[in-house]
């Protein structure tokens, strides 16, 4: 658990450090991120209004340490909009999430890690489904344009990242250099 900490530490501070040394590059990125936020913060209600009505009257909570981490891409989006994550502390991995309180999650949902977003068990979506009008429509909607968004800001930020470096990576890539620095042993010190 602790090594996965460490490469969770690095790997924030690398994107973070991206962001703060080349802003003027990752405009676009910046822009995406905006408006994903609010796309997000547009739906949020709706899923709410869902949410609150059978994730209440559940007996098996999706909202598990587990599930609750941020990727890359969160990562991205998160440092593109000038903001930091919330810091886990040690954490059993199969009990309630941290952030999980009575009245649902106490983040934000357009900061909520993408794995929280992106996840409606069966009986949300029956739910989410019988709503009238064209309510559930609409919502389908736009999560598929905030799909299409999420996308778009995780390539402009690969393209931009790979223009900057000057050699292709992918997202995992950040993961993985950030572990080789993270694991690697200190220098030694002179004798």
């Amino acid at each position: 658990m602790k090594s996965r900490q460490i490469r969770f530490s690095h790997t924030a501070k690398r994107i973070e450090d991206i962001f703060q040394l080349h802003k003027d590059k990752l405009g676009r990125v910046i822009n995406l991120a905006v408006k994903f936020r609010t796309g997000m913060q547009e739906i949020d209600p709706f899923i709410q209004q869902h949410t609150s009505i059978v994730c209440s009257k559940c007996r098996k909570k999706c909202c598990v340490n587990k599930h609750a981490c941020y990727t890359c891409e969160d990562l991205v989006y998160i440092y593109a909009l000038g903001l930091s994550t919330q810091e886990y502390g040690e954490r059993d991995e199969s009990q309630q999430c941290y952030f999980l309180s009575a009245g649902g999650c106490r983040l934000e949902r357009a900061l909520r890690p993408s794995g929280c977003n992106w996840y409606f068990c069966d009986d949300l979506y029956a739910g989410m489904e019988k709503a009238p009008g064209r309510a559930y429509a609409d919502f389908d909607d736009s999560l598929r344009e905030l799909s299409s968004l999420w996308m778009e800001l995780t390539d402009e930020f690969l393209m931009q990242f790979n223009a900057m470096s000057g050699h292709q990576m992918h997202i995992a890539d950040l993961i993985c250099s950030s572990r080789r620095r993270a694991d690697s042993p200190a220098p030694a010190s002179p004798s």
